[in-house]
């Protein structure tokens, strides 16, 4: 419950008062700048700017896979190819789908991923003799232990 008097006082305390704000003295912080280096944007220009036809090709057609299957797939991989040489939107969003998929191939390369694929898939298939650390039995069903 609320009286008129808090009420009334309320409203006259905010109508009568007049508020000014000052800036507190405080310390400037010491802030010192350091000089970077320009940027070398001259060294791989053409390099970054146009990508392999095999990377555009794949970045795009893999993007045409995922979203429609591989028939558009084939029309994506081919419309990339043909708007890489473009100006405007659609030949710089093709130039970056190669960049991006150059670099990964190149990071695939780097870290020997084929390799490791193709070792793991041919361990799914091979046929060698396990043997079981709980007893002598080799190439027997080790599961049942």
């Amino acid at each position: 419950t609320c009286n008129s008097n808090q009420l009334q006082s309320n409203t006259n305390m905010t109508a009568d008062k007049d508020f000014t704000f000052e800036p507190v003295p405080s310390n400037p912080p010491i802030v010192e700048a350091v000089p970077t280096p320009a940027p070398d944007f001259t060294t791989s220009a053409n390099e970054d700017e146009n990508p392999s036809d095999t990377a555009i090709l794949v970045g795009c057609g893999l993007a045409g896979w995922v979203v429609g299957g591989p028939f558009l797939a084939l029309l994506t991989a081919l419309g990339g190819n043909w708007a890489k040489k473009k100006q405007g939107p659609f030949g710089e969003s093709t130039r970056a789908v190669g960049r991006i998929t150059a670099a990964a191939a190149q990071k695939a390369k780097d870290e020997q991923l084929f390799h490791k694929m193709k070792s793991s898939v041919a361990s799914l298939f091979g046929r060698k003799k396990s043997r079981c650390e709980h007893c002598d039995c080799e190439g027997q069903n080790v599961n049942l232990h």
